[in-house]
């Protein structure tokens, strides 16, 4: 190396994990993240450990193999694991969306009959108590005259709820989201 100043790369990636490497984090930013980089310390952690890798069904957390029983883990099932994990870290890193304690409270107030949030094109987030279909610019809501607005009436965000998605948000897989204090 020439100059300190240079450059900072590394040599065979050690500093990638740290984000020391300028040319890795150059390459990083151009690609999608990998479940393998989004988790590197956990799963570093639990292989320095001497344990193999899970992940628990209940809430998708990385743990060792050892402090879990087959039928709890998501890489189990094929009798392959080692496959599925591979799989699994190259594959690429989705956020699983939170919800806001605010947004999660307020779900417990809505009532019951209400089973659908869906976000207009508007920026408009609507409950409604049979599933909408999406139209032009809204989300229609059929057969279905029980709905009403949320952000007019209530300080709610809900910023996982889109108008890009396809399907509107069953309520009750909004009440299964990690909670969360507030939205970053």
């Amino acid at each position: 190396m020439e100059n300190k100043e240079q450059t900072n790369a590394c040599y065979g990636c050690f500093g990638a994990a740290n984000g020391d490497c300028d040319e890795c984090d150059k390459d990083r930013r151009d690609k999608e993240m990998t479940n393998r980089e989004k988790h590197a310390k956990e799963i570093l952690d639990i292989a320095c450990s001497g344990d193999k890798l899970a992940m628990r069904k209940a809430d998708k957390r990385l743990t060792g193999c050892n402090k879990l029983e087959c039928n709890g883990c998501c890489f189990s099932g094929t009798g392959r694991c080692s496959e599925v994990i591979q799989k699994w870290a190259e594959s690429e890193y989705i956020e699983s969306p939170v919800i806001s304690k605010a947004d999660r409270a307020f779900l417990e107030y809505l009532e019951e009959e209400y089973k659908y949030i869906a976000r207009d094109k508007n920026d408009v987030l609507y409950a409604y108590n049979a599933e909408p279909c999406k139209a032009r610019e809204s989300w229609n809501s059929g057969c279905s005259d029980d709905w009403f607005r949320l952000n007019h009436r209530f300080d709610v965000n809900f910023p996982m709820v889109k108008w890009e998605d396809s399907k509107p948000w069953l309520i009750e897989d909004l009440k299964k989201l990690e909670v969360v204090d507030s939205y970053e």
